[in-house]
């Protein structure tokens, strides 16, 4: 399955994804999804609207999402396989073409904090230790991510029967009234990965921005890194194409390679995307043109 919401719009300009995959067995908990999805980006609109960075505002939808427990991200995230919850989180700031980002960070539900201190940082991307390290200079007190019902989860080996660990990662795209964009993505993983196992979130190849465009990215992992998806996509924009050409290409590439992952993207020209192959997408988008949520 093939999806794309495309158009043009006036800045400010903002998306939000709550992870692409198989729709879960109730439909009531995909419906929980795009409502929260949907108040997510109301709650931030208003501030970007009124002159917020881009980047505060696709962090701050971030950690919105983490702070639900509906999302395989923070508050949400699935255990891996030996039952600890690991997090990923990246923030790039487009006006400064600046990457940072934590990996498997544990006992704590905003990663996308310590991504965004990170920004301040000449190294900018850390591992567990890093993590911790970043979480008690900030005075993060120590918080358990994983929530009674990804624990029973676990326990029980649900996976197959599972039925909130499908769509993965959450993320935001911003575009401000400055003209600047940036990117914000985070995730718990994949459902009883293998300890340690990386996903693209804390990546350039599942996040990514610059001062052409931001891309935020969700699926399976190793594809989105097999195809440098958010870095692919910039560098055609950067290029001379649009985001909706440049995600036309990648949606056709994607057929071809039968790959499961999806996006979100917005150009400094205001052209903006929310495209997946998987059966679904959680994602919302909002401009100044269109203050009416526009939910995929």
């Amino acid at each position: 399955m093939q999806k794309r919401f495309s158009h043009h719009a006036v800045a400010p300009i903002l998306l939000i994804h709550g992870g692409a995959g198989s729709l879960p067995p109730v439909a009531e908990r995909q419906a929980r999804r795009c409502a929260c999805v949907r108040t997510v980006l109301e709650q931030t609109w208003p501030a970007l609207r009124g002159g917020q960075t881009a980047v505060d505002a696709a962090v701050q939808s971030v950690q919105r999402l983490e702070a639900s427990p509906l999302f395989n991200a923070g508050l949400g995230a699935v255990l891996q396989s030996d039952g600890l919850a690991r997090l990923s989180a990246s923030v790039m700031d487009g006006a400064r073409q600046k990457f940072s980002g934590v990996m498997l960070a544990t006992h704590l539900i905003h990663p996308s904090r310590l991504a965004l201190a990170l920004q301040d940082k000449v190294q900018s991307v850390v591992g567990p230790l890093g993590a911790q390290l970043i979480a008690r200079e900030l005075g993060i007190p120590p918080e358990n991510p994983a929530t009674p019902c990804r624990a029973r989860q676990w326990s029980e080996h649900l996976q197959e029967k599972d039925e909130t660990a499908g769509p993965g990662t959450v993320g935001a795209v911003a575009l401000d009234l400055a003209g600047h964009l940036a990117a914000a993505t985070s995730t718990g993983g994949g459902w009883h990965n293998f300890p340690e196992r990386i996903s693209d979130s804390a990546t350039a190849a599942g996040n990514y921005a610059t001062a052409f465009a931001a891309i935020s990215c969700t699926g399976i992992g190793e594809q989105i890194v097999d195809d440098g998806l958010a870095v692919r996509l910039e560098t055609r924009v950067r290029d001379g194409i649009s985001m909706v050409e440049a995600s036309e290409r990648a949606l056709a590439e994607a057929s071809e390679r039968n790959r499961q992952y999806g996006w979100i993207g917005v150009d400094r020209n205001g052209a903006w995307v929310m495209c997946w192959t998987t059966e679904a997408m959680t994602c919302a988008m909002m401009s100044a043109d269109r203050e009416t949520a526009i939910v995929g």
